[in-house]
């Protein structure tokens, strides 16, 4: 996993080296949405139709970086969570869990933008790491059991990420904010199988540059 750092490292730093990208803008900010859809099929959740983890909250920040010719270059990190309790019917006994899923993940994002004025659409793609985490309330020995069934829960670790993206930007004329909105498909490498997902988000950057 740490080549997959050593690789966006890399790749920031001829981004940012290269004569043939000269930097023409830099800006931060900041962002909040949510997964629309979560599919992770490390969660082994399919004896239990009622336990369903598939949105997730997430807030996080960005630094961009314009270039020439028409393209932006971010580094992300976001955070995301999700906690929720589910009561759960198993051969006539019932039992009470909470589950919890979070997902830190640092991406290097690659735009490219159409110039149309006042509103400016792009599109894109990006490599990500996501170090995930899973609780499970009361789970002795990575299990609960439930009727002889177990509820599993995955391994924390960091897994390898790619997603493609769309959105469009709107400046505030005579202002260095500027607004977007955002949506993004992607695919985490899991122990199981990949976790695939959809989510929209929106957020605000400040130019500096």
């Amino acid at each position: 996993m740490r080549s997959i750092w050593a690789i966006q490292t890399l790749a920031l730093f001829f981004l940012l080296s290269s004569g043939a990208y000269a930097i023409t803008g830099l800006g931060m900010g900041v962002r909040g949405g949510m997964y629309t859809s979560y599919n992770n099929e490390d969660l082994e959740f399919d004896s239990f139709d009622v336990v369903d983890i598939d949105q997730l909250t997430m807030f996080g920040g960005h630094l961009r970086i314009t270039t020439l010719p028409i393209f932006t270059f971010e580094l992300v990190g976001e955070y995301s969570w999700k906690s929720e309790n589910f009561t759960i019917d198993v051969g006539g006994l019932r039992e009470s869990v909470e589950v919890k899923v979070r997902d830190f993940m640092v991406g290097l994002n690659a735009k490219y933008e159409f110039d149309i004025p006042a509103l400016t659409p792009y599109v894109g793609g990006g490599l990500a790491t996501h170090q995930l985490t899973y609780e499970i309330s009361d789970l002795p020995s990575g299990f609960v059991p439930f009727g002889g069934q177990s509820l599993i829960a995955p391994e924390d670790g960091p897994q390898f990420g790619m997603h493609a993206l769309a959105g469009v930007k709107l400046g505030v004329p005579a202002s260095p904010i500027e607004f977007f909105a955002e949506g993004r498909i992607g695919r985490i490498t899991g122990d199981d199988g990949a976790t695939t997902y959809t989510m929209i988000y929106g957020g605000v950057t400040l130019s500096i540059l």
